[in-house]
């Protein structure tokens, strides 16, 4: 017997959860398909009601650019003779307002033409057109005159709900100017749409109680099953349940109001629309909760049941962390898939500081695709797990973590402390070669919080590096070109060398900051290498004079931008660096060669170019000059500002240097985008 009491109460107590989780199925089922049938009749009516809206629009643009309107408004006399006269073109207007009831059967209030001083030159209401002598002289009070009169051609206005003065039936007026020949307005025609007449065109809902609110008040102003009666205050004011819905609604959603679920639709107010309304479908009966049909017993079986939730508590938990790697790692290579990355990146943006910066690097392999369609796709996803195990073992020293956000995509985020050794690593991993191929692999990198202060920013940048990077080894006739011109520059004046890469990272790092990017980054990087490749037509006892230069050596030197111009232009792909070269000499305040340009006149690639090229010549050892220190050059380029050098741009050089000086070990250009090309 203890046994079967035993068996029995085991199985009274599996049966309890079992039971609940069907129940909940059951009302997660329902509500469910409560919100989805909510959602629908908010879709359907609110599409409704903006079709009304688009409609009334449009009747009323094409009954004011009838031929009719203008030809009153070009005929001679004033406007009591045209009215008194009663012609051709008015009665043709008086006509087509007349159609305007044909097409709104039962819900034309009125419909009017006005002149630009508020006259009518004609009106009907509900089929009876108005005599000359019920005309209106005072329109301009209305509350469609003036906004409708602020329009330009072809656009409409429609009111807020007000009571029509001839029909005292709620309405929205809908006006748009009369097209002109010559632009002016003289006058307006408009329409008026019963409020009634949108709560049938919005229609009634089966399984819901539909409402139109307010959406600046939350009042409601249209009750699906309540007809608008002449007389009454708008809709239903006395219902206040959507005012804190109307303050936090966004464009569409679900919600809970005064205990039922409710769905909502909003119809934003627009330049031809003044109404702000939110379309709400409600749950007929408030929605009841999950325990509030449960008795004494079920209730004492729930606590029996708390012992089994214990006991399957951890097996829960295991099995969530199981899926929760699964939803994050990549199915191929075991990496991070880009979920992992976002969310990772999230959380470094959150705690880098200045003093201890992170890393992203984004890589792209060049030459898969060939390697690819030569071999397989097999043998591409085999090629994948290799370098996607060598990324993960060659970054783990660097504190790093491995990702593969996609396809032939690699990413990195590490310590920025030693940034590039962790580079020249991952591009080693990420590069095998062999018998009729070759892969090897692009980056761009950021440093964060430095270059990025959120997870958008950050990858947005990198992508731009890496791809700039891409771009740029591919361009092999820039590439070489460059280095040509390099090689021959050393020839002549090795000392050089050195000078031309210092001036060529500082100003690539200046350039980046200051917003140069993509394209015009690798246009800079070579511009500043080669800004000095026009000294090989200056004679050495020039180049190497120790002592100052006479008028006339001056004159010679000052050629060497025109000459480096000229040499580099050679190259087709060199042609915009050419164009800085030539301006690295230019002043800030005019005074500089070859063409005196001043301020914003000198590109700005030029003006970063003549801050780094100062610089490093301060700092290294000239002939004619000793060298200074670094403290020493900075106060010489502050002296110089506004005179030489563009004052924000030495701002900017500052505290790129102070940074440096604080994380010397991060200092080369962390949004990498190498100017190969």
């Amino acid at each position: 017997m203890r046994v079967l009491s035993f068996v029995a109460l085991i199985a009274g107590v599996m049966l309890i959860p079992t039971t609940l989780g069907v129940a909940k199925l059951a009302r997660d089922r329902d509500l469910s398909q409560l919100e989805r049938s909510l959602v629908a009749e908010t879709e359907a009516h609110g599409g409704a009601l903006e079709n009304y809206f688009t409609r009334s629009r449009s009747v009323v643009l094409l009954t004011a650019n009838s031929p009719a309107f203008a030809d009153v408004l070009a005929a001679p006399g004033t406007r009591i003779r045209k009215v008194r006269r009663n012609g051709r073109p008015l009665r043709d207007v008086v006509r087509h307002l007349g159609y305007l009831e044909q097409l709104y059967p039962s819900s034309i209030g009125e419909a009017c033409f006005i002149d630009a001083d508020g006259a009518e030159l004609a009106r009907v209401v509900r089929g009876r057109v108005a005599r000359p002598q019920e005309l209106s002289t005072s329109e301009s009070q209305t509350p469609f005159f003036a906004p409708t009169f602020a329009l330009r051609s072809g656009q409409t206005h429609q009111t807020l709900p007000y009571v029509s003065p001839d029909t005292k039936q709620w309405v929205i007026a809908n006006a748009t100017p009369i097209p002109q020949p010559d632009g002016r307005k003289r006058a307006i025609v408009h329409f008026e749409v019963t409020v009634e007449s949108f709560r049938r065109a919005m229609g009634r809902a089966t399984d819901a109680e539909l409402r139109v609110v307010d959406g600046a008040t939350g009042r409601v102003i249209i009750d699906g099953a309540d007809p608008q009666r002449v007389g009454a205050r708008l809709g239903n004011p006395d219902d206040h349940r959507f005012v804190a819905l109307a303050r936090r609604a966004g464009r569409a959603g679900v919600a809970k109001v005064d205990g039922r679920l409710v769905a909502y639709r909003r119809i934003r107010r627009t330049l031809g629309n003044a109404n702000d309304w939110l379309v709400v479908a409600s749950a007929p009966s408030p929605t009841p909760s999950f325990l509030a049909g449960l008795g004494a017993a079920p209730l004492a079986a729930i606590a029996l049941a708390l012992l089994l939730i214990a006991g399957g508590g951890a097996a829960l938990r295991a099995g969530r962390r199981e899926l929760e790697a699964q939803a994050t790692t990549d199915g191929l290579t075991g990496l991070g898939n880009r979920r992992k990355l976002l969310a990772d990146l999230a959380r470094r943006v959150r705690t880098a500081r200045p003093d201890a910066p992170s890393v992203l690097t984004l890589f792209d392999l060049n030459g898969f695709k060939n390697y690819n369609d030569t071999f397989g796709h097999q043998a591409g996803d085999a090629l994948l797990q290799r370098l996607g195990s060598s990324l993960a073992q060659a970054i783990a020293p660097f504190g790093g973590r491995a990702y593969r956000p996609g396809g032939d995509e690699f990413c990195v985020i590490a310590d920025a402390r030693q940034q590039h050794a962790m580079e020249q690593a991952a591009c080693g991993a990420l590069s095998e070669s062999g018998d009729g191929f070759d892969v090897s692999a692009a980056f761009g990198s950021v440093v964060i919080p430095r270059d990025a202060g959120d997870a958008t920013e950050a990858m947005r940048k990198a992508d731009e590096a890496m791809y700039a990077q891409k771009h740029s080894g591919r361009a092999t006739a820039g590439r070489q070109s460059s280095d040509v011109l390099l090689r021959a520059l050393a020839e002549r004046h090795p000392d050089l060398g050195d000078h031309q890469d210092g001036v060529a990272e500082l100003a690539t790092e200046i350039g980046r900051r200051a917003g140069v990017d993509g394209e015009d980054l690798v246009h800079l990087a070579h511009a500043a290498a080669l800004h000095d490749v026009g000294k090989v037509a200056i004679p050495d006892a020039i180049i190497t004079k120790p002592g100052a230069l006479d008028d006339e050596e001056w004159a010679f030197m000052r050629r060497h931008t025109i000459i480096g111009e000229r040499i580099i232009a050679a190259a087709p792909a060199l042609v915009p660096a050419a164009h800085l070269v030539r301006s690295s000499h230019e002043a800030f305040d005019g005074t500089g060669y070859p063409d005196g340009f001043a301020g914003d006149e000198i590109p700005l690639g030029a003006r970063v170019i003549a801050i780094c090229d100062a610089f490093d010549a301060m700092i290294s050892d000239r002939p004619y000059s000793t060298p200074k220190s670094a403290d020493e050059a900075l106060a010489e380029l502050r002296r110089c500002a506004g005179r030489q050098f563009d004052p924000q741009l030495v701002a900017l050089f500052e505290r790129v240097m102070a940074e440096r000086a604080v994380s010397p070990t991060a200092e080369r250009a962390p949004a990498r985008a190498h100017p190969s090309g």
